[in-house]
């Protein structure tokens, strides 16, 4: 599993999980993937986070001191949220 507490990214990038239920390429599971916004540029990383609860995936990103966001309406099914 990886490291949910990357090093630092600087001062003008923000990261975020963004955390999925029964995605395609992880069916049957709750995954979180990492994403890196910074100044015109948006992007995943390859940092997953895999569980077979929701519960078990916030346990490890709840520690980071975010917030967390719930889908957005016209976000994908899949989506439940984002820790941002």
């Amino acid at each position: 599993m990886p490291d949910c507490t990357p090093a630092p990214l600087g001062p003008d990038v923000v990261d975020m999980w963004t955390v999925y239920e029964n995605p395609s390429d992880y069916p049957g599971e709750f995954v979180a993937r990492r994403f890196v916004v910074a100044m015109g540029r948006y992007g995943p990383t390859t940092d997953v986070v895999r569980g077979a609860t929701l519960e078990q995936l916030q346990d490890q990103l709840n520690g980071l001191g975010r917030a967390w966001l719930p889908r957005m309406q016209d976000d994908d099914p899949a989506i439940l949220g984002v820790w941002l």
